[in-house]
């Protein structure tokens, strides 16, 4: 009898948390601030049970709420927890200063982000002064299949997998220059290997270009991607691409050496 209460306390605890994690993963780039009936509407729960998580996380200071709208919002906890795991992280430490090297000496914006499931997210965004117009905020998403970050990670990929993240993805068209068959993408990943970076022009934005090389860790797996971003204009001379993508390369090769990769 005690044992099968324990059990039952422990589902519960566990529902209870999977709704708080699922109530703080709604606050998302198209929702950044939510009523209470908001989220209750998209999460199909019911408003007191969403009431009392946010009252919860609002004490814990994940949440902030707004006493005149009545919306939530992230709170500062969210910001000094996402700080702490910045700084655990041994490619994110290597990779700041290189970014920041890069968009200041080129005159273009660096990026550098991680693979999660058929996207990858930001995690550092550094824009010369002429450069801001392509700033991109920390943590925020983009597709693999047609973002450069996103399609040098997938050149580097064991193919079965690497394939079976484009057969599960949505491979939406952003701009008419989208290559969204995937046999025309798996050809931009041979050139891509070949060439040892991503180029990629008006394909996720209109009027905007990239380059991108693979970041690898001790056991040659590609765990990043840095790039360069700039006007599709400009990386459509020549001399620019060369210039970049030599650059671009030299950053992901200094990053993975301090991750413990070496080439073969």
């Amino acid at each position: 009898m005690i044992k099968s209460l324990e059990e039952n306390q422990r589902g519960s605890n566990m529902k209870s948390l999977v709704k708080t994690l699922a109530i703080l993963s709604s606050f998302d780039e198209q929702n950044l601030s939510q009523r209470t009936s908001d989220i209750a509407e998209r999460l199909q729960m019911n408003i007191s049970t969403v009431s009392r998580h946010l009252n919860t996380m609002l004490d814990w200071g994940f949440l902030e709420r707004d006493e005149y709208t009545g919306y939530y919002f992230p709170g500062p906890e969210i910001v000094a927890l996402a700080g702490r795991s910045l700084q655990a992280n041994d490619v994110y430490r290597h990779a700041f200063p290189e970014v920041h090297r890069l968009s200041h000496q080129f005159h273009v914006c660096g990026h550098m982000a991680v693979p999660q499931e058929r996207e990858i997210i930001h995690l550092i965004s550094s824009c010369s002064q002429n450069s801001t117009d392509l700033l991109i905020p920390m943590g925020h998403r983009h597709p693999m299949h047609c973002s450069a970050m996103g399609r040098v990670i997938l050149a580097y990929l064991p193919p079965i997998q690497s394939q079976a993240i484009l057969k599960s993805s949505d491979l939406k068209k952003y701009t008419f220059g989208t290559k969204n068959d995937i046999s025309e993408i798996n050809q931009e990943l041979i050139l891509t290997r070949q060439r040892g970076y991503c180029k990629l022009i008006n394909e996720l934005a209109e009027g905007t270009g990239s380059i991108a090389a693979p970041i690898f860790n001790r056991n040659r797996e590609p765990v990043a991607s840095v790039s360069a971003s700039m006007s599709a204009r400009s990386l459509s001379k020549m001399e620019r691409e060369e210039e970049l993508a030599k650059a671009v390369i030299t950053s992901a090769g200094r990053i993975s050496s301090k991750l413990g990769y070496y080439p073969k």
